[in-house]
């Protein structure tokens, strides 16, 4: 039978080439989209004939029944029924099941779903910490929705070159370094024994403790009390006195010292004024300084390399700030002279936002002729397509920041033409604890390095528990090497902690459960990993050799049950819903799908009906165990786009 050729992606093609001649014949449009039926009983796909109504002046229904009935089943299509206003089609179950599990056998679905002219090549930029504390939940998240999504282009048949802008420059940079050249005495990641990272965010967390003894004793001055009383007579100092007075305020005092502190940051404080300062002294290129910056820099580099080899995290390239924070005023100028851009009277280069369908102005260039960090922003994307070839540009950032980037794109569409709709906001909701928001500059903040621990731990003392439950049960268990239960362990808690956060949409903002996400039950990662371990257990107590190269439409036509045909057609779901995710930027539908797929498995799995191994059928059994294998290939294949790796056992 031909079908045995056919791929998943050929089947709609196929549907289509059938309807169309029917169409044209009934004298109807042939432009029509398939969807899959919302009723398996129903059909396999289906289209509706609201669209033809006026056309044939018919009712719905009864074009559907023409159309029905002007089709005719083939090898593939076994039949074609009008559902009321709906025809539907019903695949060749044989049919479908000998595409599917051959595909799956043969390739493990391998990608390269989206035609040759819809690819791309994309540059995603995710993670872009800042070098002057460790990273936290908040840029995992980052980070695996990075990574995924450029697994899941890939995948799709696009090209893709990752990216990380690290920001180490700044006043942020500079308040950890006065703090270690105040109090360091030398100290060294190395000689206290602290990763590089740590080691520098615990000076940034010092500097702001130093920071608020500083505030707090400078709100006992006179200089504090003439401040507070200037602030009363401005207009938020009245607002705040008229709240209280009204009983929905706050003390006042306690509004303008929490208020003024940036303020007086910037004027009045000694460690403010010593931090901006050294930003200055880096900015000439002061020997001493910039050697303090390379090598505390250099110590977060490396601890962050750890951190993203342990999370599987890679980039083609990475760029610092301190590298590009001049680029973009060429580019700003020439928009100037375009007339894209206008100076103002006090010199400064604005956009006017009215062009992109936005209020106000974007200043570009200040008076004094310094950029801003869109400025930035502008040269950087710039030089990113001229240098690397790309055509396509993500950035993983959280959604704080969309309104940046709806100005970003704009401007950047309206000084060049051609990348215009080139650029996408992959934005990502905020991630919280059950306790709360997390906040690093009190170093109140869950660390990526403590967060993995943490998880891992939580896995090995679900080994330890199953450890000792089979121990007790099972005479003749074989106890597990600690080693090997900790990289068990290490495995199950980066599946559990990243399929999570990839379970939901990225804008979704999401509270992280850790005992949740370790669940071996639920729909998490763990529950995922330990299908496709069944699998590979069935594989090593079998006596038949399993090879993609057995399965045949004779195989195919012995799966026929309910039961089967339900994890046929999970599997024969999975293409289409990574193209979609691809299209989308949307890993939880390819988190969701491999769930759907292990799920439905389980269900096979536990039927007493469904015996794999040692089926008295010979032949079914092999069949099953083909289909099996089917399972967690995909299921492998499913995790390795959300950056997950697999065991052979659990």
């Amino acid at each position: 039978m031909h079908f045995m050729n056919l791929k998943i992606a050929h089947l709609r093609p196929h549907v289509l080439a059938q309807i169309r001649p029917a169409l044209e014949a009934l004298g109807l449009p042939t432009d029509i989209a398939l969807a899959p039926s919302p009723n398996p009983e129903m059909g396999d796909l289906g289209f509706p004939c609201f669209p033809f109504a006026k056309i044939a002046r018919k009712a719905p229904q009864a074009i559907a029944q023409e159309i029905a009935e002007a089709i005719q089943p083939d090898d593939l299509i076994e039949a074609i029924v009008a559902v009321g206003p709906y025809v539907n089609f019903r695949f060749n179950p044989t049919a479908i099941t000998g595409i599917v599990i051959q595909e799956a056998l043969q390739e493990g679905f391998g990608g390269g779903g989206i035609p040759e002219s819809e690819r791309h090549h994309w540059m995603i930029e995710y993670s872009a910490p800042n070098t002057n504390k460790p990273q936290h939940l908040g840029h995992v998240r980052n980070n695996v929705i990075g990574c995924s999504a450029s697994r899941i282009l890939e995948f799709a048949g696009h090209t893709v070159t990752r990216v990380n802008l690290i920001n180490d420059r700044g006043i942020h940079i500079c308040k950890s370094m006065l703090s270690y050249a105040q109090n360091g005495k030398g100290a060294t990641p190395e000689s206290t024994g602290i990763k590089g990272d740590h080691f520098v965010g615990d000076w940034y967390v010092q500097f702001e403790r130093d920071l608020a003894t500083e505030y707090a004793g400078w709100l006992e001055t006179d200089a504090a009390q003439q401040a507070f009383t200037n602030w009363q007579g401005s207009r938020a100092g009245k607002q705040a006195m008229e709240a209280q007075q009204k009983g929905k305020g706050g003390d006042p005092w306690a509004v303008f010292s929490k208020g003024h502190r940036q303020s007086w940051f910037n004027t009045d404080s000694s460690l403010g004024r010593e931090a901006r300062e050294m930003l200055l002294r880096w900015e000439d290129g002061d020997e001493e300084t910039v050697a303090l910056w390379r090598t505390m820099n250099q110590w977060v580099f490396d601890g962050f390399d750890a951190t993203y080899k342990r999370l599987g995290v890679t980039f083609d390239r990475v760029y610092h700030e301190s590298q590009t924070y001049l680029l973009g005023k060429e580019i700003v100028d020439q928009g100037l002279k375009d007339g894209v851009l206008h100076s103002l009277e006090d010199g400064a280069v604005v956009f006017d936002l009215e062009k992109i369908g936005k209020t106000g102005q974007k200043v570009l260039l200040r008076s004094d002729g310094t950029s801003v960090y869109m400025t930035q922003d502008l040269g950087t994307a710039v030089q990113r397509f001229e240098d690397v070839g790309i055509d396509r540009m993500a950035y993983v950032v959280a959604d704080e920041q969309t309104y940046h980037f709806e100005v970003l794109f704009g401007v950047l569409g309206a000084l060049r033409e051609k990348l215009k709709g080139a650029c996408h906001h992959l934005s990502y909701g905020m991630v919280h604890l059950p306790e709360g928001k997390m906040k690093s500059r009190e170093g109140k903040v869950v660390d990526a390095d403590d967060l993995m621990d943490g998880m891992r731990d939580l896995a090995l003392e679900e080994i330890h528990a199953r450890e000792a439950a089979n121990a007790e049960s099972r005479p003749d268990h074989v106890p597990l090497e600690e080693a090997e239960a900790r990289h068990r362990a290490e495995v199950i808690g980066q599946a559990a902690l990243k399929y999570y956060l990839l379970n939901f949409t990225p804008q979704a903002t999401i509270t992280f459960d850790p005992q949740r996400s370790i669940d071996f039950l639920g729909q998490t990662g763990p529950y995922c990993l330990y299908a496709c371990a069944r699998v590979k257990s069935l594989l090593r107590k079998s006596d038949q050799p399993v090879s993609p190269d057995s399965w045949s439409a004779e195989s195919a036509a012995l799966l026929g049950s309910p039961l089967e045909a339900a994890v046929i057609r999970e599997l024969q779901a999975f293409p289409t819903v990574v193209n979609f995710a691809a299209a989308h930027h949307d890993t939880s539908k390819i988190a969701d799908q491999v769930y759907r797929i292990a799920k439905t498995f389980s269900s096979l799995y536990n039927d007493r009906e469904h015996q794999i191994v040692g089926n008295p059928d010979a032949a079914l059994g092999a069949a099953r165990l083909l289909l099996a294998t089917a399972v967690a290939r995909t299921i492998a294949t499913g995790l390795s786009l959300l950056g997950i790796e697999t065991l052979d056992s659990m």
